[in-house]
């Protein structure tokens, strides 16, 4: 009990036997880094592959509490606002934390929205893959905008080789259904409020689960005239 009696309480309530966390090692590298404005996402990885063992989520805590302690600014990767789907964490609001979410980069690539033009040549620098991934997407949706059944072939021959496994999977998929294809890429109708009536029933079905025998459920699905046939 004497440790307790005398002992310092901020040491005592660490977490850990010896109230030490993995991080205090690497504290003073942490605090030359954040000042030299590194992103915390470099940080991270930096102390990762000099001995860390830690979880990621514990290393952005100890670096936003180092932050408020030496009071630094933290440094993120930024995007141009909210429209892009940013988020703001617990930090300071003087403290500049926003940063690009999956959220963001998914409008960007299939809605359209802008990234700034600094955001954008980190992301496509950095992951080359979403240059192929943004390709895709605009060439399919070019597709469907020309009902243009060439234009698919092509799609499908560049894209079965592509080495994103998901893509080169999504294009032969297509080529194995290669009629059913065609028919969405050509024809106007749609079999949309098939699938909702579809939808529907199966709700229904669902909730009826365990309340009702096939007659009362036949009853309530299933469509009679007025002969009652």
């Amino acid at each position: 009990m004497k440790k307790y009696r005398e002992g310092e309480p901020i040491i005592l309530c660490r977490h850990g036997r010896r109230g030490k966390s993995k991080l205090d090692p690497f504290r003073d590298i942490i605090i030359e880094k954040l000042k030299a404005k590194i992103h915390q996402a470099d940080i991270i990885r930096h102390i990762t592959e000099n001995g860390y063992t830690g979880t990621k989520t514990n290393a952005q805590i100890y670096i936003r509490k180092l932050c408020e302690e030496c009071n630094i600014p933290a440094s993120k990767y930024r995007s141009g606002g909210n429209s892009l789907g940013t988020k703001r964490t617990g930090f300071k609001k003087s403290m500049d934390a926003d940063y690009i979410t999956r959220a963001g980069i998914f409008n960007h690539i299939w809605m359209g929205i802008e990234l700034t033009d600094i955001h954008k040549k980190f992301l496509w620098d950095k992951y080359d893959v979403l240059y192929e991934i943004g390709a895709c997407v605009s060439e399919f949706r070019t597709i469907f905008g020309k009902k243009n059944i060439s234009l698919l072939y092509l799609f499908i021959e560049r894209y079965k080789k592509s080495t994103i496994k998901e893509i080169a999977s999504f294009a032969k998929g297509l080529e194995k259904d290669i009629e059913a294809v065609e028919n969405a890429v050509a024809s106007d109708k749609s079999n949309g409020f098939v699938e909702g009536t579809n939808s529907r029933l199966k709700m229904v079905k669902r909730t009826m689960y365990g309340r009702c025998g096939r007659h009362l459920l036949s009853a309530k699905l299933m469509y009679r005239n007025a002969t009652g046939t």
